[in-house]
């Protein structure tokens, strides 16, 4: 039996326990709900298996004052959720025509079978959660001692849900931990086992933490103690490493450098060759990136290098594509064929093939130039996947243009990640 505030997460479906997908949502969940205040005794991934799936659900409402369930909530035959919850709760399904209506309207101009009708469907009793990014609305509702709270699975959908619609909930149930009470700060460039061992050595007594991974960040929480004592310990996290590296609050990359942009009233021009236009991604998916982005080059191949932006061939016939000469000259090209006021240009290695003893698979340059500035240009090596490598990559280049916006020193680049 779990003591006090406690939750359980049970995330449904057989593609997560077989591997074919990755489960985010325990790790998300459980970072959410400890910032709560709430206690996580543990997340499960649990089968398409009504036994198993009925199992596991009465006894998590038996140990946790709040159980969260993860997926199930499609219009297939194996999306059981509903039913295993109404079964457990001893109520039947009740259809909801205001969801199928919208559900109808959703599907406009598009066949809609029949199937779609249960994602209608919820336990009678148990209030709606609404899904403003999906089909399927949530529900929540009591069984036993326990608030049952029902969530689809894809995280685009889930997320959203839960921090404006769930939360607000949970609050008024059970009371949250005080904003007040913690100190939210995010870790860029930092491996998560840097970061859990700078958080050991930064933290005093009476201080705990949360961390949440996300593809371009670690957000982390500092709870306990007082005030004061929060502050020292993120002043000593961010003295051990670095100011580039760790900042307050929930700061994407790509917000830091809008931020920057916006306040000089300039725009960014990208020139990217092994990212594939990620900065560019990571830029527009803001809103309002119209004010700060002016648009960048996809150039892949040496021909676009020197088609697109005037990299001139004897650069990359002596200095090859990944180099110093390279990147300068992408950037400088993609600036002055622009309206923008800096330009941001990656060149690198990111595997699985293609590395060298001289340019392993991970070796990247990039280079930032200012309008009326110069040009500087930074050699890293990175680790991980090719996906990694890629993404790495797009957080070191929105960092570094903002270094040169804000007037900061870059990162020591001898620092892996």
């Amino acid at each position: 039996m779990c003591e006090g505030k406690a939750a359980i997460v049970l995330s449904v479906g057989t593609e997560l326990t077989e591997g074919i997908i990755q489960d985010t949502h325990i790790r998300y969940l459980s970072s959410e709900l400890t910032s709560l205040g709430f206690t996580v005794c543990r997340g499960v991934q649990i089968p398409d298996r009504p036994r198993q799936f009925t199992e596991e659900l009465e006894k998590a409402t038996h140990e946790a004052t709040l159980v969260i369930l993860t997926g199930g909530l499609g219009p297939t035959t194996d999306d059981l959720t509903r039913e295993i919850v109404a079964q457990a709760a001893g109520v039947p399904l009740e259809f909801h025509p205001d969801v199928w209506d919208s559900i109808v309207e959703r599907f406009k101009g598009r066949r809609i079978s029949d199937t779609n009708r249960k994602q209608a469907e919820a336990p009678r009793g148990f209030a709606l959660i609404p899904n403003p990014n999906g089909t399927a609305p949530g529900f929540h509702g009591q069984i036993g001692g326990a608030l049952v709270v029902a969530l689809p699975g894809p995280p685009s959908e889930l997320r959203p849900m839960f921090s404006q619609s769930v939360v607000p909930v949970l609050a008024a149930r059970f009371g949250s931990a005080s904003a007040r009470d913690i100190l939210w700060g995010t870790a860029l460039m930092v491996p998560e086992s840097n970061l859990e061992e700078a958080l050991r050595a930064a933290r005093p007594s009476g201080i705990s933490w949360g961390t949440r991974v996300d593809e371009d960040r670690i957000t982390f929480s500092l709870r306990g103690g007082t005030a004061v004592e929060r502050e020292a310990c993120f002043a000593s996290l961010a003295a051990s490493l670095g100011p580039t590296r760790i900042r307050v609050g929930d700061a994407r990359p790509a917000q830091l450098l809008s931020d920057a942009l916006l306040s000089r009233g300039i725009m960014l021009v990208t020139a990217e060759s092994c990212t594939g236009g990620l900065i560019g991604k990571y830029m527009t998916d803001l809103a309002g990136s119209s004010r700060v982005y002016w648009g960048g080059y996809v150039s892949y191949s040496n021909t676009a290098k020197t088609g697109m932006i005037g990299v001139e061939g004897r650069i990359l016939a002596s200095s090859g594509a990944v180099s110093e000469e390279a990147v300068t000259s992408m950037a400088q090209g993609a600036l002055y064929r622009s309206e923008a006021g800096i330009s941001i240009a990656v060149s690198g290695i990111a595997g699985p093939d293609g590395g060298s003893a001289d340019k392993p698979v991970g070796t990247v340059w990039i280079a930032v130039t200012l309008r009326n500035g110069e040009t500087q240009a930074r050699l890293f090596v990175f680790s991980g996947s090719r996906d990694m490598i890629r993404r790495r990559t797009a957080v070191a280049a929105m960092l570094f243009a903002e270094a040169r916006l804000v007037g900061r020193d870059f990162l020591d680049t001898r620092t892996k990640w």
